[in-house]
């Protein structure tokens, strides 16, 4: 699909779509509770529908349709029979449900599209050997055969968070009391502890005696709970990078006082000079009178962070540096390189190491014709590069804008609400 991108103006609000982050959390606690649980607030997507396919591939019963679903135990300590788990191209379905398949001596087959199955999995590979426990991976899938056991297992904090919070899924359902030492540096850490606050809403015990460690007792049982989705920052970065830019924008359905990493957003962008403000439970981001300032940025603890922080920067007269961006590169896409192939042809000066970006910015962008836009399959790339064709002067086409449906499918329709037919000049 492709998707033609005028500049326009920008003021209105905004409803955002529940955080993707949280919701992937809540479903699987929903599905490892003992009862029926009801998830509210959810929005249809493939990550979504991922997560869920998962869930009945492993014995869960899911009724109601979105936005609330009713969601009940599948007992994965309990299955006997093999099964095929396919998560799409989701990473946090396939790393979150690994450990939790693995409860059962029963084989289970995981499958995935795109870069899914090139993703690193070394952390759980090197934890099955170590436990003398199937784990193949190989012609795009990946068996594993359990039964876990618990124990101490050391887990590199620099990989993927996505490993700890899946063995915290797990933990609690074995017999035995596991212990989680995370190695420094610890990165992400915000996303492990909205894997525990879900947890711990669900009723499962976690203790935190270091900042590097978790103790989770064995022999849990989660309980059955009704919960509501709160609005996704990584999504917001978007429309607030759009209004810090080009307007103003009122972001609506965010929790002000949210656990999700890529919360720090709103702090970048006051650290840009964009005016930054509460009201109402609403988050308003305007473009300052003032001017912008180039930003310095350790993407470490909010790598969805980056496609949009690459516009933000694009835009900022001067020098801005993206740090600790590595992880950019084992997404959907190589995002990094993605970026950098994108904003060249609109003329952005950027150039990157294995783990910087750097950026040159200046006030705007003009091209004589429209420039062709390749999306890359990655959803945060298209919607990155639409915010940049919104605020730049000239008309561009994106290729492959179907790629939003992994997380965002209604995102141009939502946009319109705050984009403005301007008159080019």
């Amino acid at each position: 699909m492709k998707q033609t991108i005028t500049p326009c103006r920008v003021q209105g609000r905004i409803q955002l779509p529940p955080s993707k982050s949280m919701a992937h959390r809540l479903m699987i606690c929903a599905g490892l509770a003992d009862g029926t649980s009801r998830v509210a607030g959810l929005r249809d997507s493939k990550d979504m529908q991922a997560t869920l396919q998962c869930l009945k591939a492993l014995g869960a019963r899911v009724t109601g349709d979105f936005p609330v679903l009713e969601i009940a135990s599948c007992s994965p300590v309990c299955r006997t029979e093999p099964a095929t788990l396919d998560c799409n191209e989701s990473g946090s379905t396939l790393r979150f449900m690994i450990p939790c398949a693995a409860l059962s001596a029963a084989p289970a087959v995981f499958t995935g599209r795109g870069r899914l199955m090139e993703r690193p999995m070394g952390v759980y590979a090197n934890l099955f050997l170590e436990q003398g426990l199937r784990f193949d991976q190989g012609d795009g899938q990946i068996l594993v055969q359990g039964p876990l056991q618990p124990g101490l297992f050391e887990i590199p904090g620099n990989v993927s968070s996505q490993f700890i919070s899946g063995l915290l899924f797990a933990a609690g359902l074995m017999q035995g009391t596991t212990e989680l030492a995370v190695l420094p540096p610890y990165e992400s850490r915000d996303y492990v502890t909205m894997t525990v606050s879900a947890l711990q809403t669900f009723g499962i015990t976690v203790n935190q005696p270091t900042d590097h460690g978790y103790v989770i007792p064995g022999g849990q049982s989660y309980l059955p709970r009704d919960v509501q989705v709160e609005g996704d920052w990584s999504q917001a970065a978007f429309p607030a990078v759009l209004g810090a830019l080009k307007g103003s924008v009122v972001l609506e359905g965010l929790n002000p006082h949210s656990l999700q990493g890529d919360k720090v957003i709103e702090d970048i962008l006051r650290q840009a000079g964009v005016d930054v403000r509460w009201e109402n439970d609403t988050l308003i981001v305007r473009h300052p009178m003032a001017g912008l300032k180039p930003l310095d940025v350790d993407l470490g603890p909010c790598p969805d962070l980056g496609p949009a922080l690459c516009v933000l920067a694009s835009f900022i007269p001067g020098q801005s540096v993206i740090r600790n961006a590595g992880r950019l590169r084992i997404k959907e896409s190589d995002r990094i390189a993605a970026m950098e192939a994108e904003l060249r042809k609109w003329g952005v000066d950027i150039s990157s190491t294995e783990d910087t970006i750097v950026i040159q910015g200046r006030s705007g962008y003009r091209l004589d014709q429209p420039v062709t836009i390749d999306g890359h399959n990655d959803h945060r790339i298209v919607m990155a590069m639409a915010v940049f064709g919104w605020v730049a002067g000239s008309p561009s086409v994106i290729e492959g804008t179907e790629a939003v449906t992994k997380s965002w499918p209604d995102f141009f329709q939502d946009m319109t609400a705050v984009l403005k037919t301007e008159v080019l000049k």
